[in-house]
This record gives structure tokens, C-alpha cells and sequence, in this order.
């Protein structure tokens, strides 16, 4: 009812009260004629009102005009009504929408007993476009294709060509032309959409706001959807066969959350082959397939001692280099086909392996030396996740303690910025002088890497395989230090581990903030609920956590956070690990909530968004609408009258005429009074009988 003419002229809620208060004088003869007047709004609700509360702009969230008929029979049940006049646009949000009288409003009119004259609102000339609808699901599946479908409504705009765009927290992905047939009526517009990472997002479907339109605020929707990974694919690619290889496959293929597509190398071109190569039924390396068209619907790409250059595989690095840097996964595996002596140092993958293989040769015990190791856990070791085999930290070193000796390393010349080395040689060093890496990952744009610099991790998987004789199945003596109860799953458990933090699993986060819900009505309070846990997932409490507030679209990294933050909180989590911060007086708009803690000496985040729309709902349809209130007239034998109150008929006052009147005096008659004093003489007795004389 806020919508104006496009002459700027009063507004529909103006002109509703105008016409009330042009009625004033006919109030007055209804009244003199035995009726009493009784003015209401409504919106969410029905509520009372006066002349001077309906000249204030309208704050309602909802048009809900069958509820408010139904809310209006209840109070006036048990009365005669004389007549109802329903001023309105026509547009409802409510039950009956845009559709036919549904049957309780039906029953509703008939229980007033009375006519409903209805007046319509609106105006002849309006010119408006809105994004209505969006048609979408709450949640969608980790790179799995879905469909964004949006409804366009539109008036005044006959065989008009629009652009309307689709975009995730700011950032456009993608754009459509609309051509608006006929003076007014609905399209629709559907967006084909592959989410790549889980998490909660902000979109918004968006129309540009064109000349004369009525209103601009319901030109874009903006909507929430949660994302969530469904099972982790996995592509594996593998230099040749080994027991490395077979392990890793093994594992991936029996666990149930892991969606696995292997390739791994039986020979090369420059085989010697007995047959022709037409009679050989191994299939050509799918490379372009693999590599061009079907890498982005995995979610980790494992490279096994493998070695790019036989195989056209060069072209592509690049666009796996893009793949990581969007939010894609990497693990490289070593062996005497990989990092140098791959020759990565002088591909496009030099950029976002965890390791720097630059200046390593590509052959010789400088690439891959062949000696028996035990890695070491660094301090970062002993906390990361990729390397938890146990969730107690002397636990956890006395497993990898026990763990057998490893053969063969590639060597490298450093980290790269922001490597981090888990596993460490105990005794080499990298070009730089620093313990040679033995484990190292990264965080590489939106995507992570992981860098295991040997193909001798599968003797991780025999820990425990003692043959009863105090020696393990690889005839070496059983460590007197192995913790009880180790299941020689050791590698299952690394690999585990690796593959749910390379993939970002939402279960390994210690920090998690949950919202009430994730779209809010002006005006309401925005409610969030931190919690924070320990590296074995117990409560940590006493726990300091910052909350900044961002913008959606701001997705800057901790460098711009604080510059950019709209507010920061701080909050500290109780004794059970939890906390509850809230946000009032935010204006219309998306945002992210950016929580910061250090739990266990790491720095952790977590963020979640959400939507505070300016009007609700109400304002996505704005083209007043008369199906509705020529219903209601007809149903009831009232009219229909548009812009002018008219002059509706009204059942005119039931009347009660007293024929004969006539006054008894209570003394006037001696039985009467001799009653009276008899009751009065008994209570007087019955109360000395109680004591209270």
C-alpha cells in the first residue's frame, strides 16, 4: 500500500485513508440511524484503528486478507452487521493469494451475514517490473548441477528485452535475456548452477531497474541455500602399479563416503609391445576427458608417482592449477616419477604444491634417495589434523613413533610461502638447510594441497600385523612402544584424515557458529549460537572468540577483515564451550558472520551468512490486483467499486420496540415484604450460628 502513481501522487495507503475520511458524513448517519462504526486494519493482523493511524505509512510484513476477514467474524460474533466495506490493492500474501475464494474464507463471508463492498486501490497507469519468485530448494549437493528458476512480473513494459543476473555473494555467475511479452504478465528465467564447495551462501537474482517504474526495491531477490557434499569424489591417477598404489586404491575404494575413479599406467608409448597395439585391449590414457572436461566434478585429484610429460598431460596443468586455486583439492604422492624427478618444477603446478622442487635435477640420488627412515612430527605435526592418528597428543606421537621405517624420499629445495611441513626427515635437509619435509600441505586460493614425499607410506598399514613372535609381517622387531590397541589402520587413518581436511569436512572445524536461521524480516534480532571444542572435539570453554560482521560480497581475507568489518563482538564461551552473541538495528541486506578463536595453539575461523530483507515478501508484487474483491462482493451481494467508496447499501438496525412499561415498588405489596425480611432475619441468624455476629 506504500506503492505511488508514476505522477508522484499520493500513495494507495493515502488515498485509502482519503477515502475513509471523505465518508465521515455518511459514518454520521449510519451512527444516527442506530449503527455504531468501527474502523480496523490490517496486514499480519487485524487491529484497530482511527483516521489519524491510517494516515501513517504502512509497516506490515504481510497482506493476509482471508485471515483478517476470519479474525474480524470472531469479534464481531453474537452482533447484527449492517455491512462491510474492505478497502485494498488486491494483492494478498496470505491463503487466498491469487487464486479462488478458498472454502474457510468462503464460510467466513457467509458467517458475517452480511454484504462486504469492496473498494480497489490502485491505479489505471503503472509500469513496474519484480523478481516475484525464486524457485529453488533449500539445500544442493557439492558439485552436483541444480537449476535457479526465478519469476519475472512485469506491467508496462510490452516486448521489452531485460538482462537478468544471477550472483553468489557479490560475485556475478551468470546472466540471461528476458523478453517481457505483452503489456503485463510473468516469465520465467532458470540459471544452471554447479555448487564446488560446501558451506552457506548468499544469492541474488536481480533485474535492472528501468524508466517509470513504480517501485525499485523488488527489482532483485536474494536467498540462501546450504550446500552440502554428498560423497567425496576422488580421481586417482597413478605413474604405474606398486603396493603404494594398491593400498591407497584399497582404501578408497571400500570406504563407503568416497566416490573413486582410478587410472593408473600398465605401459607407455615407448613400450615394447608382442602385438599390435589394435590387439591390445588396455584403452588409451583419457587425458583431454579426464583432465579438461571432467576435473571439476571432483573434489580431490590424487597425482602417484606420476609423471606428466608421456602423456599430452601438459597442456592441462594449468587449468588444474585453476581447479586448485577455485576451491579443488590436490595430493601428490612421490616416487621416482614425481616432484623432480617429474619434472613439476617446471610446470604450471609449481605454484601450488606445498613444496618448491626448483633447481632439484631430474634423475639421481639428488631427485630420490632410496634410504630407510622413521619421519619426525614437527610441532605442527602434532596437532593438524592430517596427521591425528590419535586424538590424544602423547598418544598420537607414540603412534607415529611406532610406526615402521620408511624407503626413498624426494628431495626438494624448500617450502613454498605458506607450506607447512607436518612430517620431517630425521636427518636430511632440504637446499635450504631446513629439515627435508617429508609431509607438507598448503592453502592455495580457495583450494589445498597436500604433498606426501614418498611411495613407501602403505608400510604404514602393517604397524600392528605382529606375526606372535615379537617381530612384525615385515620381519621387523615389534616396537615394545606401540600404544595398545593399535590396529595396524594407521595409513587408513592418515588417509582419512587427509582426505577430509584437503576436502574441508565441516566435521574437523573446532569453531562453529549457528544462526536462529538464515533469512530475517526487518527489524528482527539476528541470533547466534558459538561454540568451540578441543582437538579430541571435548567443549573448550573459557574460550575468547571475535565476531566480525562483513558484508556478503566482502570476501577479503584476514588482512582486510578488520578494515572492513561493519562490527565486531567478542565473546567468551562458558564452561560447557558455548556462547550467544546477537545483532540488532541491522539495515536491509546479506551478510557473513567471521568468527576468529585459537583452540589447542591453532587459529581457527568459521563463518555463516544470512539475508535481512527489507519488506519481507510484500513487496515482491506490486500491480494491484481486483479478482480477489469482486469475489468477496459477489459472494456476499455486496459491490465493487474501484478508486470510490459509492454509495453501498447497508441492513439497516434492528429495532426492538417496547410496547408497555411498568413500576413495582418492592413495598407496595405486604407478601413481597414480608419475603424481604424474612431473608434479611435468616441471614442475620445464619451468620450468628457461624460465629461472625
Amino acid at each position: 500500500m506504500s506503492v505511488a502513481p508514476p505522477d508522484h501522487g499520493p500513495s494507495r495507503a493515502q488515498r485509502a485513508a482519503q477515502i475513509v475520511a471523505q465518508a465521515a458524513p455518511r459514518f454520521s448517519e449510519w451512527e444516527r440511524a442506530g449503527h455504531r462504526v468501527e474502523i480496523y486494519s490490517f496486514g499480519e493482523a487485524l487491529a484497530t484503528a482511527t483516521l489519524e493511524s491510517l494516515r501513517a505509512t504502512p509497516q506490515g510484513e504481510a497482506t493476509r486478507m482471508g485471515e483478517a476477514l476470519s479474525e474480524l467474524r470472531g469479534r464481531l460474533a453474537g452482533r447484527d452487521v449492517g455491512a462491510v466495506i474492505l478497502i485494498s490493492d488486491g494483492i494478498d500474501t496470505g491463503r487466498i493469494a491469487r487464486g479462488p475464494l478458498d472454502g474457510e474464507t468462503r464460510r467466513t463471508l457467509e458467517g458475517l451475514a452480511a454484504p462486504v463492498h469492496t473498494v480497489l486501490v490502485g491505479e489505471r497507469e503503472l509500469r513496474d517490473l519484480s523478481v516475484a519468485a525464486v524457485l529453488t530448494d533449500d539445500f544442493a549437493f557439492v558439485r552436483t548441477p541444480i537449476k535457479l528458476e526465478a519469476v519475472l512480473r512485469h506491467k508496462g513494459y510490452s516486448d521489452r528485452q531485460v538482462e537478468v543476473t544471477l550472483a553468489r555473494e557479490g560475485r556475478l555467475l551468470d546472466a540471461k535475456a528476458v523478453l517481457l511479452r505483452g503489456e503485463s504478465g510473468q516469465e520465467k528465467v532458470s540459471f544452471d548452477y554447479t555448487p564446488m564447495e560446501p558451506g552457506n551462501f548468499v544469492f541474488e537474482i536481480k533485474t535492472p531497474v528501468l524508466a517509470g517504474e513504480a517501485l525499485e526495491s523488488n527489482n532483485s531477490q536474494v536467498f540462501t541455500m546450504k550446500v552440502i557434499r554428498d560423497r567425496v569424489r576422488v580421481l586417482h591417477v597413478c605413474g604405474r602399479p606398486s603396493w603404494d598404489e594398491r593400498f591407497l586404491r584399497s582404501i578408497l575404494r571400500l570406504d563407503p563416503n568416497v566416490d573413486l575413479v582410478s587410472f593408473f599406467i600398465l605401459r607407455t608409448d615407448n613400450d615394447e609391445l608382442p602385438l599390435g597395439a589394435n590387439e591390445m585391449s588396455l584403452i588409451p590414457f583419457p587425458y583431454q576427458e579426464i583432465f579438461d572436461e571432467q576435473l571439476r566434478s571432483f573434489d580431490l585429484l590424487i597425482f602417484h608417482n606420476f609423471n606428466y610429460k608421456p602423456y599430452w598431460v601438459e597442456p592441462y596443468l594449468p587449468g588444474v592449477r585453476d581447479y586448485v586455486q577455485s576451491g579443488g583439492a590436490l595430493a601428490m604422492i612421490g616416487g621416482d616419477l614425481s616432484f623432480a624427478s617429474g619434472q613439476y618444477g617446471e610446470s604450471a603446478l609449481r605454484d601450488v604444491l606445498p613444496v618448491d622442487v626448483a633447481g632439484i635435477p631430474s634423475e639421481g640420488p639428488r631427485a630420490f634417495s632410496t634410504d630407510s627412515f622413521k619421519p619426525r612430527l614437527t610441532a605442527a605435526g602434532r596437532n593438524h589434523p592430517v596427521t591425528s592418528l590419535s586424538l590424544d597428543p602423547k598418544a598420537n606421537e607414540a603412534r607415529w613413533a611406532a610406526l615402521p621405517s620408511l624407503q626413498g624420499i624426494n628431495r626438494v629445495a624448500r617450502l613454498q610461502p605458506g607450506g607447512t611441513a607436518l612430517l620431517v626427515h630425521p636427518s636430511q635437509t632440504a637446499v635450504d638447510g631446513k629439515p627435508a619435509p617429508v609431509l607438507a600441505v598448503n592453502n592455495v586460493g580457495k583450494g589445498r594441497t597436500l604433498a606426501l614425499l614418498t611411495d613407501s607410506a602403505w608400510n604404514w598399514g602393517f604397524a600392528a600385523a605382529d606375526d606372535g613372535r615379537g617381530r612384525s609381517a615385515r620381519g621387523e622387531e615389534a616396537s615394545s612402544a606401540k600404544p595398545a590397541g593399535d590396529d595396524g589402520r594407521a595409513l587408513q587413518r592418515f588417509w582419512e584424515g587427509a582426505i577430509r581436511w584437503l576436502v574441508r569436512d565441516p566435521a574437523l572445524t573446532l569453531l562453529h557458529i549457528d544462526l536462529d536461521r538464515t533469512e530475517y524480516r526487518r527489524g528482527q534480532t539476528v541470533a547466534a549460537r558459538v561454540r568451540t571444542l578441543h582437538a579430541d572435539y571435548t567443549p573448550a570453554g573459557r574460550t575468547a572468540v571475535t565476531l566480525d560482521l562483513l558484508p556478503a560480497e566482502d570476501t577479503s581475507g584476514s588482512a582486510g577483515v578488520a578494515a572492513k568489518a561493519l562490527r565486531t563482538l567478542t565473546v567468551t564461551t562458558g564452561d560447557d564451550g558455548e556462547a550467544h552473541a546477537e545483532l540488532a538495528g541491522l539495515a536491509a541486506g546479506a551478510y557473513r558472520l567471521l568468527g576468529r578463536a585459537t583452540l589447542d595453539g591453532r587459529a581457527v575461523e568459521e563463518q555463516a551468512t544470512f539475508v535481512l530483507r527489507p519488506e519481507g515478501r510484500e513487496l515482491d508484487e506490486v500491480v494491484s490486483r481486483d479478482e480477489v474483491l469482486r469475489q468477496i462482493a459477489a459472494v456476499t451481494g455486496g459491490e465493487f467499486h474501484a478508486g470510490t467508496l459509492g454509495t453501498p447499501t447497508i441492513r439497516p438496525a434492528r429495532q426492538v420496540r417496547v410496547g408497555n412499561l411498568r413500576t413495582v415498588a418492592i413495598w407496595s405489596h405486604p407478601l413481597l415484604l414480608l419475603l424481604a425480611v424474612g431473608l434479611l432475619a435468616g441471614e442475620w441468624l445464619l451468620r450468628r450460628r457461624a460465629g461472625h455476629g
